[in-house]
């Protein structure tokens, strides 16, 4: 007797064909680093958003902690953590209440970020001033993609390397001039 295979797909063919289905939408998961324009480009569960802020827009994690970043992709580093040379002459213990936490995607070189983004080694100290980043996780290497700067750094001091914000001068004495004949003239 001849049999003919029924049209429709057995259960397990169809429970294969989802797990094929799943997997190829897990792999499509945009990571840390992705352009994005809206926070759902980066995560449909709500685990990720975009930084508009960013050119082109950067998935990412924000208000990270040492260890909460994708770890096959990216790492914690914290923006605006170093205190401006004023406030830390008035109290140098207290970290900046400004600093907050992004997931940034790690990087080897220039190649591995996207157009207009640059691989910067995190451990290198004049880089490290330069975003004014100071780096979270610190096992998951040092180096991420972020953001070429082009204006220099708060509080540079230029040649020299002094930074005179906590110094205060009078200014100069200006003469007074009494050949109007009178005060207030």
């Amino acid at each position: 007797m001849l049999w003919i295979r029924p049209l429709m797909p057995r259960l397990s063919e169809t429970l294969l064909l989802l797990c094929a289905l799943a997997a190829v939408a897990a792999g499509c998961k945009p990571k840390i680093g992705d352009d994005c324009r809206l926070s759902t480009d980066c995560s449909a569960a709500g685990d990720r958003l975009c930084d508009i802020t960013a050119p082109s827009g950067y998935c990412t994690v924000y208000n990270c902690e040492p260890g909460t970043c994708p770890e096959d992709e990216s790492l914690c580093i914290e923006f605006g953590a170093q205190r401006s040379p004023v406030s830390a002459c008035l109290d140098k213990q207290s970290p900046s209440p400004y600093g907050r936490a992004f997931c940034m995607a790690t990087c080897e070189s220039d190649s591995d970020c996207r157009d207009g983004y640059t691989c910067a080694d995190l451990s290198n100290a004049a880089q490290k001033k330069e975003w004014g980043a100071l780096l979270i996780d610190r096992d998951r290497g040092h180096r991420a993609c972020l953001v070429p700067t082009t204006v220099p750094a708060v509080g540079d001091g230029g040649a020299s390397g002094e930074i005179n914000v906590c110094k205060s001068e009078l200014p100069p004495e200006t003469p007074v001039d009494t050949s109007q004949g009178g005060a207030g003239g």
